[in-house]
């Protein structure tokens, strides 16, 4: 007996799904502008996580990325605490979200497909054989539900979050005092959470509206080796040296 197991939809989804996440990773940018009138594009860098300090070796990595996409936009650092604008950045990643789902699959079986063979033979009145012919028959093969298989399965998503956030600096001030000239926030939900490998794909597909009213939220989708995310990672490594 063969048994075939047709995959159901819900399975061929998740699936799907999860291919594409391989290939390409979705980026949402909503970013917001509060003051048009901007000062002179010099700004100190600064960390906007508690508990984060700009000498952490993560923060200095990924800061790289993103100040990169800010010297694009015409922005330039300072390091000299009077800059005209102070830049909190900030980036995190969620607790991982896990869901279960249900895979139905039928399961069939072939039936039907056998061969008969018969024997006709012909008498005379007498009694006596005259011919004898041969023949076979084909019954008709179909499937046959013959039950269903249940499985469960889980996969797990993380979102991952980068926020760089524009003030008016006051030396001495407290960032909540401050004049907020713009926001961007950059989110993206998938099954990583590395965010040493998220990161230069998340400023590049974010870098044409850093700084910039979005009016909206964008989603951008980019593939892990575009070469926009190559040039950044080239960018990072040479500031690096």
């Amino acid at each position: 007996m063969q048994i075939f197991r047709l995959v159901s939809l819900v399975l061929l989804v998740v699936v799907g799904l999860t291919a594409c996440g391989t290939q390409s990773v979705k980026i949402s940018v909503d970013s917001i502008v509060g003051q048009k009138d901007i000062p002179a594009k010099h700004y100190t860098w600064l960390s906007g996580m508690r508990g984060t300090s700009r000498n952490d070796l993560h923060f200095r990595e990924f800061s790289r990325y993103f100040q990169a996409v800010l010297q694009d936009h015409g922005y330039h650092e300072n390091t000299d605490k009077d800059a005209p604008i102070a830049i909190y950045f900030s980036y995190g990643v969620s607790p991982g979200r896990t869901t279960q789902y249900t895979t139905t699959t039928p399961i069939y079986e072939w039936e039907g497909g056998d061969t008969i063979v018969y024997t006709e033979t012909k008498k005379d009145k007498k009694g006596k054989t005259t011919s004898t012919v041969t023949s076979t028959v084909t019954t008709p093969s179909r499937q046959r539900l013959v039950g269903m298989s249940v499985g469960t399965s889980r996969y797990t998503v993380f979102t991952r979050f980068v926020t760089l956030e524009a003030k008016r600096h006051q030396v001495g001030g407290k960032p909540r005092d401050m004049q907020t000239l713009w926001k961007s926030e950059i989110t993206s939900t998938g099954p990583s959470n590395d965010l040493r490998a998220l990161m230069p794909i998340m400023a590049a597909a974010a870098a044409p509206y850093v700084g910039v009213d979005t009016g909206e939220t964008k989603v951008v989708k980019i593939k892990k080796d575009d070469p926009r995310v190559t040039e950044f990672k080239q960018r990072v490594r040479g500031r690096a040296e």
